[in-house]
């Protein structure tokens, strides 16, 4: 197009070209309504000079004249648009009585332009220089802008729809030869404003009212792409024009950048979504965080301000920790990073989680409305009808999501009844105010959001109104959900932990209600047990029985407060004085209340505490007990747990028959439903257990590989469940049956390894100090002993503080033997000796005992004949009790340690018919071992040393 002369006239910030009535300051085109630009023309002619507003009427409003209202209401919008750049400066003065004048100095000069001139006052803001996560997104948004033509990106603020817009139409613009156009409405004031901004951006001269004839005339001229940004605040005059221009020019492509949707004919929406974060986990290291878009931008960020930023494993998880508070919004991130700059990520993250901070300021070259997360906020807000943003603020006291029948249940009322508050909550959703997320059909508010909702609760005087029923609503809910059929609480109540907290944080404050309080951590008590919150649980179970009155004592709340507590105190303290009591206190309650439920489950745990101490007398007694409570009952169940405690009481005593014949029974004739109540109400799984003895069981009566099959089943059945603690027990026993079955093997460590990390994941503290043991015996076995020894009296010492007493004789005395096998036979006594074993105590591993001091003895020298008669002690109490494997071992020390000829054969003869007494696992190192000293294979006086060495079994086989 060849160039013309047009007249310009330059005043302050703006020029102003009177023959294409376009309006500019810098390179943005300032809109104006043409009735608005008529007057500025009138006035800017005779700048300085009283226009009347007769003189202003007859030239504008020629034909059909108008009065005084419509003027006032056009000079009020040229006033509004000059003034955003300076609010306190005047160009238009009114004179009272006379009219109008333009009091502002003017220039006039004479340019030569074009359209592509005119055009290239709205070309496209830059793009950034690097975007991070949003590659695919923009790649997406190109394919469907292409193939249908209309595209609204959607989501909150601060998220980076302009940012991915303003990408996609350079990423487009050679497509459209150029003609491509991006209109920012964020500076519009009026819905009547859009469509003169648009054609402004297009050079077109607007000398009516309607420009949107004029403007489809220019578009049809040649295929064309149009960015319409922060569509929000004037939604009503966006989407009608941009309904319009759809679908009267084929060859236009639309891409609308919104808060929401403008729900239009020919509209293809996408939703942008936030940034990727990475997971929980404290173990993450910086190369994993950084294969997230979230954390590569906060990096990002960082170095651009501090020059040399690397992000290093110690800080990955701080980093990882900012970006999921921040829930991935890239302006949000882009702020924290300022103040990683100042603080660091550690005082940066602690400031987010001590308030997150909605006031802290980004770059200065940003919109306005992105200068701070409150001025997003607050740009949204505004947006809202009075209902709306009393049921955004009220929605802001549920934390970590809700399901909308939850939201209208908390914040309707006589303001906002049922109906209203339903279409309010729908209306936030799609103004993006309000997420979905997961598979639940659930919502939430971001954290950003609900901090600056949670500021409007505050000024309010409801914010302990809807605090109450917020409370109410979760104890009823819980309430209902304790009574739920099994299989549909985790799902239904773990979801909404956040919201029990909430509603406890807020029931315990001096501001809250403790009695709703008792009455939720009463409800809640299966819920935290069940997640395997342990710790937690018992902070909270405290708090509501310190808040206990008389009114609430004796109470059924409080039994069932006192037993979560107490059982809390069991997984994660052990076996104290004070959960005894707390269990003793239960006891008294359930027989109080007869309840029959809380009578066996407080002789249970009762029971347990003899077990571990261990007290064997008192164990059998607490199981005789119960049992008269079960068949008074008549319950399956009971029946069932009662001889689940008289099996594990008879083979702690080493009554390995009768513990069998109990198990089994407690196994094959429980009952499913008393199991999985168990289980959801403390957290405790008898079959598992029961499983894990039963191996145990196997081993000891000559069957490792059907051990093996019990321990691999126990593991199993915990692993469906789902909670800490029984899945400790599975891993106790079987790396425990491991360790005596096949102690060199890679699956012994990997089931010690796997219980510490378990146990010490959930804070259990007696199954952690086990799971270190065991540790320290594979090491000792490998000829690390001294190192060991270490490790292994910090497990005992974890083990002693929850008074779980029952292997600690067992796993000193074999760190003793492995001393010995270390060439350190008076260390190896030594730690024996300390650890006061009583060699004429009836447990299940006495034999073993017997058979370890004899090895001892031998290593120390103190004769034949003391070694002799400690294996024929464990020989003799290895047939007592029926346990082949420890008869085994006995019989093969005697064999190897004889030396005179008729000894040796009477030895010998034992151990054969011993060993013929197994049917399986000849690949075990005990059964190999027996195979090679029968065989003759084996030196004399090797035991020791052979014990910790990976065995090989010799090549030629034995008639047994």
């Amino acid at each position: 197009m060849s160039g013309q002369n047009r007249k310009v006239l330059s005043f302050g910030p703006f020029e102003l070209s009177i023959g294409n009535r376009l309006l500019t300051s810098g390179t943005k085109v300032v809109p104006l309504g043409g009735r608005a630009m008529d007057i500025l023309i009138v006035l800017v002619e005779q700048a300085s000079k009283v226009v009347s507003r007769r003189t202003l009427i007859e030239r504008v409003w020629p034909k059909r004249g108008a009065g005084d209202v419509s003027l006032r209401v056009h000079i009020s919008a040229l006033r509004k648009a000059l003034a955003q750049n300076d609010p306190t400066r005047r160009y238009v003065a009114n004179v009272p009585g006379r009219g109008y004048s333009f009091v502002v100095p003017l220039m006039s000069f004479s340019v030569e332009t074009s359209e592509t001139d005119l055009a290239s006052r709205s070309r496209l803001p830059a793009r950034l220089a690097r975007m991070v996560g949003r590659k695919d997104v923009i790649d997406a948004i190109q394919a469907k802008l292409a193939a249908q033509k209309f595209v609204t990106i959607v989501g909150p603020g601060g998220i980076g729809k302009t940012s991915v817009a303003v990408a996609v139409a350079h990423e487009m613009r050679s497509i459209f030869d150029g003609r491509v156009r991006f209109v920012d409405l964020s500076t519009l004031g009026d819905t009547s404003l859009v469509a003169p901004a648009v054609a402004s951006s297009f050079g077109l001269a607007i000398q009516t009212n309607d420009v949107v004839p004029a403007l489809i005339d220019h578009l049809l001229e040649a295929p064309t792409l149009l960015v319409l940004d922060s569509c929000e605040h004037l939604i009503d005059g966006a989407s009608a024009l941009a309904e319009k221009l759809f679908c009267r020019v084929p060859t236009l492509h639309l891409l609308a950048t919104t808060r929401e949707t403008l729900r239009i004919e020919g509209e293809n929406v996408h939703e942008l979504a936030a940034l990727s974060c990475p997971p929980d986990d404290q173990g993450i290291s910086a190369s994993r965080a950084l294969e997230y878009p979230a954390v590569q931008l906060l990096v990002e960020r960082v170095r651009a301000m501090r020059g040399q930023f690397e992000l290093v494993d110690a800080d990955a998880p701080i980093a990882a920790g900012i970006c999921r508070r921040l829930d991935g919004i890239a302006l949000a991130i882009e702020l924290a990073a300022c103040r990683v700059d100042i603080y660091g990520l550690g005082k940066t993250a602690s400031l987010l989680d001590d308030h997150l901070n909605l006031t802290w300021a980004g770059r200065r070259t940003a919109a306005a409305r992105h200068q701070t997360l409150n001025a997003t906020l607050e740009w949204s807000y505004d947006l809202l009808d009075e209902r709306e943003r009393l049921v955004l603020s009220r929605l802001s006291v549920f934390s970590g999501g809700f399901t909308f029948e939850a939201a209208i249940a908390v914040v309707a009322d006589d303001k906002a009844d049922e109906a209203r508050a339903s279409d309010c909550v729908w209306e936030l959703r799609s103004k993006s105010l309000i997420a979905a997320y997961g598979q639940e059909s659930r919502l939430r508010l971001l954290d950003t959001t609900r901090a600056f909702a949670l500021q409007r609760l505050a000024k309010s005087d409801e914010e302990n109104i809807f605090r109450h029923r917020h409370a109410l609503y979760f104890s009823d809910l819980f309430r209902q959900g304790a009574a739920m059929d099994v299989s549909g609480w985790p799902k239904a109540l773990g979801i909404e932990v956040d919201n029990l907290r909430a509603a406890l944080n807020w029931a315990f404050s001096a501001a809250g209600d403790a009695e709703i309080g008792i009455e939720l951590a009463a409800a809640s008590a299966s819920t935290w047990m069940g997640m395997s919150l342990l710790t937690e649980c018992r902070e909270w179970m405290s708090k509501a029985i310190s808040r206990l009155d008389d009114v609430n004592s004796g109470t059924r709340q409080e039994m069932v407060i006192q037993s979560a507590l107490a059982s809390c105190m069991m997984f994660t303290g052990g076996m104290t004085d004070e959960s005894y009591a707390t269990w003793a206190k239960t006891h008294v309650l359930a027989e109080g209340l007869k309840d029959a439920e809380h009578q066996l489950i407080s002789l249970l745990v009762l029971w347990a505490h003899q077990i571990r101490i261990p007290h064997y007398p008192g164990a059998t007694g607490l199981a005789d007990r119960c049992g008269n409570v079960a068949e008074r009952s008549g319950d399956r169940g009971a029946i069932a747990m009662a001889n689940y405690m008289r099996g594990v009481t008879y083979h702690h005593s080493g009554r390995i028959l009768e513990a069998e014949g109990c198990l089994e029974l407690s196994l094959h004739r429980d009952d499913e439903a008393s199991r999985q109540s168990l289980i959801k109400r403390f957290g405790y799984d008898r079959k598992a257990d029961a499983l894990g003895v039963m191996a145990n069981l196997a081993w000891l009566r000559g069957s490792p590989d059907h051990a093996r099959r019990l321990n691999r089943t126990s593991i199993a059945e915990a692993r469906q469940l789902d909670h800490a603690v029984p899945l400790c027990v599975a891993l106790t026993w079987a790396s425990f049956n491991m360790y005596l079955t096949n102690p060199d093997g890679d699956e012994t460590e990997a089931l010690a390894n796997e219980l510490v990390e378990h146990a010490g994941k959930y804070a259990v503290e007696s199954y952690h100090g086990f799971g270190l043991a065991m540790q320290a015996l594979l090491r000792a076995r490998r000829g690390e002993a001294e190192a060991a020894a270490a490790t292994l009296f910090s497990g005992l010492e974890k083990l002693s503080a929850a008074r779980y007493g029952v292997f600690n004789w067992f796993m000193q005395a074999e760190l003793g033997r492995c001393m010995a096998a270390d060439g350190r036979p008076r260390q190896a006594l030594a730690v024996f000796e300390a650890a006061k074993i009583n060699l004429d105590e009836r447990q299940w591993y006495a034999p073993e005992l017997l058979r370890i001091r004899g090895e001892l003895a031998l290593a120390n020298n103190e004769g034949l004949a003391v070694g002799r008669e400690y294996f024929g002690r464990a020989l003799a109490l290895s047939t007592e009790q029926a346990s082949f494997s420890w008869a085994l071992r006995a019989a093969t020390s005697l064999v190897i340690t004889e030396k005179s000829v008729g000894r040796k054969e009477a030895a010998w003869k034992a151990l054969q018919a011993t060993y013929g007494k197994f049917r399986e696992g000849f690949d075990t190192f005990d059964l190999g071992l027996a195979k090679q000293v029968l065989s003759g294979s084996f030196p004399h006086g090797g035991v020791l040393s052979a014990g910790t060495r990976r065995f090989v079994p010799a090549k030629d086989s034995i008639d047994t």
